[in-house]
């Protein structure tokens, strides 16, 4: 009597069945990467805060505007709404993040924003009763976007943390550069 190869058969299939349901559940547990300005943001400064509990010993923060790294006194709608997305990781994670802007004795240059990479910051800082800063630039590349953050304390100027992004550079960011062409 030979043997049917039906049961062989519907063992390699339910092997094979069980090891793609395997592939398969493994693949949509995986965590989906941000990749947006506003994810990529958050996620960095709260890595930012978390591997450097002691920054809230150094609250109030003052949240500043990011630059262009080619012109420190020149900013754009894209570092703005950076600066305003860390601010709010900030405030998220914990520390205390004060609101210059409703103070009315910071001069906000219209279309610019608090610009703080400069001598005059730590006088700045002192004066609206902040411990940290939190400063950054921006750079534009051909393909991607870059990023850098850092929160420096007021009276050394010392960098207590920092973090860097990059992202691909898209229609919707290069729109945010005020009117930046390649």
């Amino acid at each position: 009597m030979s043997a049917s190869p039906r049961p062989l058969l519907r063992c390699v299939l339910a092997a094979g069945l069980a090891v793609g349901l395997t592939g398969c559940a493994t693949l949509s547990e995986a965590p989906v990467p941000p990749t947006t300005l506003d994810e990529v943001l958050t996620t960095a400064t709260a890595e930012m805060v978390a591997s450097q509990p002691r920054l809230a010993e150094y609250d109030p923060l003052i949240a500043t505007t990011l630059v262009d790294i080619d012109d420190l006194g020149r900013s754009s709608t894209l570092g703005r709404l950076a600066t305003e997305i860390a601010a709010a990781a900030l405030t998220e994670a914990g520390l205390r993040v004060r609101e210059v802007r409703l103070r009315g004795s910071l001069y906000v240059e219209e279309g610019t924003g608090e610009l703080m990479l400069s001598r005059l910051a730590p006088r700045i800082g002192v004066d609206q009763g902040a411990r940290s800063l939190l400063v950054g630039t921006y750079a534009v590349g051909e393909e991607s976007l870059y990023l850098t953050l850092r929160v420096v304390r007021v009276g050394d100027a010392n960098a207590m943390a920092a973090t860097t992004i990059r992202l691909p550079l898209t229609n919707d960011l290069r729109a945010m550069l005020n009117g930046w062409s390649p």
